[in-house]
């Protein structure tokens, strides 16, 4: 019973995860033009960072010899997941399409499923394979609208390579992940990652101040900030980082499939945009994959 309810809350984090993340590709598509994408990505760990410090400072005192001992795996998580993720995803948004950025985001799970299958040793069973790809199917049928010879003719810039790097730097972030010391807290681990990216940030976000013309921060572009920072960083990588920590990255990473479905349903109800056959026939496979691919 203890495995089974593990199991559920591991797969209800990856869940809430990766809803919190579709808005995140939503208001950052849509506000690009606000805000240049390192400084985007400064100002929502820097919320992210403010917010969490006072929860996080009593768990950093009585840890920081752990911090200190582990500096170099919280340095390296932290450019991982924190300081490259998400800046290069804003900035492949400026050169490449939509459709491209959801379907090579796609290509991340894969990269976490194989890469625990190598070096972590997580079982590459026949139910995680079926899962996985009729996951993969439902995905490749909503991107490319029940026409899949669509996709043999995109065209592939350099966006489109910074997206398949962003889709890999996750996948070693979320390997990194499962592999944090057993005295470090997660709220210690949250913190220290999302700071510790924050500094690595500065430099490019100065460089940026001194090459825009952009306000520091346009007024409207606070509460999408603040969104992103609060919801998108903080509430959706803690939720993910425990994710891994009770289920293992191999199946947290076949939820994130999860990431077009709840796009398009965020896209219906904040922009009205539709919903037809082809939304729901993909639901089922990716739902039916994620299912089958996390049975105990």
């Amino acid at each position: 019973m203890e495995n089974r309810n593990a199991l559920w809350m591991g797969i209800l984090c990856a869940l809430g995860a990766t809803a919190l993340w579709a808005g995140n590709y939503i208001i950052a598509r849509g506000f690009h033009h606000s805000l240049p994408p390192v400084t985007l990505a400064f100002w929502r760990w820097f919320i992210a960072t403010a917010v969490l410090f006072p929860v996080a400072l009593p768990h950093l005192l009585r840890e920081r010899a752990q911090v200190r001992a582990h500096s170099g795996y919280l340095a390296l998580t932290a450019l991982l997941g924190v300081t490259l993720f998400n800046t290069l995803i804003y900035v492949a948004g400026h050169a490449t399409s939509a459709l491209n950025l959801s379907l090579i985001a796609m290509v991340s799970p894969l990269f976490i499923v194989i890469l625990a299958w190598l070096f972590q040793g997580e079982e590459m069973h026949k139910g995680k394979v079926a899962g996985t790809l009729a996951a993969f199917s439902g995905v490749v049928l909503l991107l490319s609208g029940g026409a899949p010879g669509v996709l043999l003719k995109m065209r592939f810039n350099s966006g489109d390579l910074l997206m398949v790097v962003a889709a890999f730097t996750f996948a070693l972030y979320s390997l990194l992940v499962k592999r944090k010391p057993e005295g470090l807290s997660m709220m210690s681990f949250l913190f220290a990652t999302f700071f510790i990216g924050l500094v690595f940030l500065v430099p490019g976000y100065l460089w940026e101040r001194g090459f825009s013309i952009a306000p520091m921060m346009p007024l409207p572009s606070v509460g999408v900030v603040v969104y992103l920072g609060v919801c998108a960083a903080l509430f959706a990588y803690a939720l993910w980082n425990r994710a891994i920590m009770l289920i293992g990255p191999g199946r947290t990473a076949v939820c994130y499939y999860l990431l077009p479905l709840f796009s398009g349903m965020e896209a219906m109800v904040f922009l009205g945009e539709p919903i037809g056959w082809i939304h729901l026939v993909s639901a089922g496979l990716i739902i039916s994959g994620v299912a089958f691919s996390s049975r105990a």
